[in-house]
């Protein structure tokens, strides 16, 4: 990572920059393009999104361990475990707080919308537990590298409202820690993000008035758990040492 030579404060301006413009860009060629009211609008918007953070990677020369996509066989197990828990503590919330039950009919644009997610998906895992969690991660440290790229997950998010960037900060903060404590992404692609995402696009339920002490505790779970996991994760990494 960063065989070239650069000014500190260029890369950190391309690091944060980068997939910003990329995905403004998105955004003005879907408008120039009068897409905007369609349901391949987004796709535009997130190939644009994937194309800069693929631009990243160029540029750092980020390797396949510094985006967490390189199998550790010993930490293989942990990864599968943390992300299922993961999984699981979604569904549930689908199941018993939003009451998820049949799935919606299929449409063209539940199709458009599965594959703007799945870009989606792979372009945030890649920036915000690979690119910018090993840029920050070599500079200053894991722990720094896992809160500070948990903030810009939810300010990335700010189209979602106040509320929307603080729970999704807590989001970035649980998938995070899975990244601090395996040092992997593989699964928080697909299925952990993949499916907190398209779920709703698939199933009936209460999505739009779910309770409002909901709309709390699921954060705070998040926080937990992720904390759980770092606090768990140094414990054992003091214990090895």
């Amino acid at each position: 990572m960063d065989t070239v030579q650069r000014p500190n404060w260029l890369n950190y301006l391309l690091i944060l920059l980068v997939p910003i413009i990329s995905m403004a860009l998105g955004v003005g060629v879907m408008f120039l393009l009068g897409l905007n009211q369609t349901d391949y609008g987004n796709v535009i918007v997130n190939l644009f999104f994937l194309t800069g953070v693929i631009v990243l990677l160029r540029l750092f020369k980020f390797s396949s361990a510094d985006l967490g996509l390189k199998v550790l066989r010993e930490q293989l197990q942990r990864h599968v475990l943390l992300s299922l828990l993961i999984f699981a503590l979604y569904l549930l919330f689908y199941i018993f707080i939003i009451r998820i039950s049949a799935l919606k009919p299929f449409s063209s644009s539940t199709l458009w919308g599965l594959l703007t997610y799945l870009i989606v998906v792979f372009a945030e895992e890649l920036y915000f537990r690979g690119a910018l969690y090993a840029f920050l991660e070599k500079r200053f440290s894991a722990k720094t590298a896992l809160i500070a790229s948990s903030i810009l997950f939810g300010l990335f998010h700010a189209q979602q409202g106040l509320r929307g960037m603080i729970s999704r900060t807590f989001t970035g903060w649980l998938w995070g820690s899975v990244r601090y404590a395996t040092g992997m992404i593989y699964l928080l692609i697909i299925p952990v993000h993949f499916a907190y995402n398209s779920i709703w696009l698939l199933f009936e339920g209460n999505w739009n008035n779910p309770p409002n002490w909901a709309i709390v505790v699921l954060p705070a779970i998040e926080f937990v758990l992720g904390l759980a996991i770092v606090l768990f994760t140094k414990r054992r990494n003091k214990t090895n040492e």
